[in-house]
């Protein structure tokens, strides 16, 4: 989900000053990039250095408590580029930061050819099942994309059962370990996709509306924050902090006035 714009950021400014003023707690926030081309790879350092000085980074799965003195942040990856793995991975290594990755499996070693909006991504290569296995460490899970990238929410029960199932076994074969998170590519969802995926055996599933995530969240379903190597630092730490959390009222509202 697009975040820049001059309207979106002075909302976001807006709730952040209002949340400092009110003390509201600190919570979990996830953010989901795509690629981390050559150019872009020092600015995603640099938003690195930022989230290790002044989060605490876990993984999206988290489940403790998240009301400390500072905000928690996860990083995920969707469609397991190549780029991600020679210019991310390296700088989270470098930092110890956690982050999870997650894979198409029926892409594997291949140029993208999904509908993409962004040129970066659709120069872009999907990790082959040996880079996937490299990158692989105790920092750095595998998760479910998909088989092939599909609109979750328009292909119907059966064959949304049958991406989430599929590409969970072929992406365990790959990696050797348990695979039980699915982000749902494009973000398409609906509430039948969401329990193909519980009944495929995913503990976590994620989509790409903003959420700020309290402690004891206990559903499947988690939201997360588009961020690119390319934003600027004001406008990542208004990601960073969860400030577009109010996105999902103003789409469920404006869904409403159009009804």
């Amino acid at each position: 989900m697009a975040l820049h714009g001059p309207l979106k950021t002075s909302i976001a400014t807006a709730w952040m000053a209002g949340a400092r003023l009110l003390r509201v707690r600190p919570a979990l926030t996830i953010l989901y990039y795509h690629a981390v081309p050559d150019h872009l790879r020092d600015g995603f350092a640099r938003q690195m250095d930022i989230l290790a000085a002044e989060t605490d980074v876990v993984f999206a799965d988290f489940e403790g408590d998240v009301g400390g003195d500072r905000p928690m942040v996860a990083i995920t990856f969707d469609d397991a580029f190549t780029s991600v793995a020679r210019n991310a991975v390296p700088i989270l290594a470098e930092r110890r930061l956690p982050a999870t990755v997650f894979a198409p499996s029926g892409w594997l070693g291949q140029k993208a050819g999904w509908a993409m909006e962004s040129l970066h991504d659709q120069a872009e290569t999907v990790m082959s099942a040996d880079q996937l296995r490299a990158i692989q460490s105790p920092l750095l899970r595998i998760g479910s994309h998909s088989i092939d990238h599909v609109q979750m929410a328009a292909v119907g029960p059966e064959e949304a059962a049958r991406q989430a199932a599929v590409s969970r076994s072929a992406l365990e074969e790959v990696c050797g370990q348990k695979v039980d998170e699915f982000a749902f590519p494009y973000g398409s969802l609906n509430d039948a996709a969401v329990q193909a995926v519980h009944g495929a055996g995913y503990r976590r599933a994620y989509s790409v509306m903003p959420e700020r995530i309290g402690s004891g969240h206990a559903a499947i379903l988690r939201g997360r924050t588009a961020v690119e190597p390319s934003d600027t630092e004001r406008l990542f730490r208004l990601k960073m902090h969860g400030a577009f959390c109010w996105m999902p009222l103003a789409s469920r509202l404006k869904h409403a006035l159009r009804a």
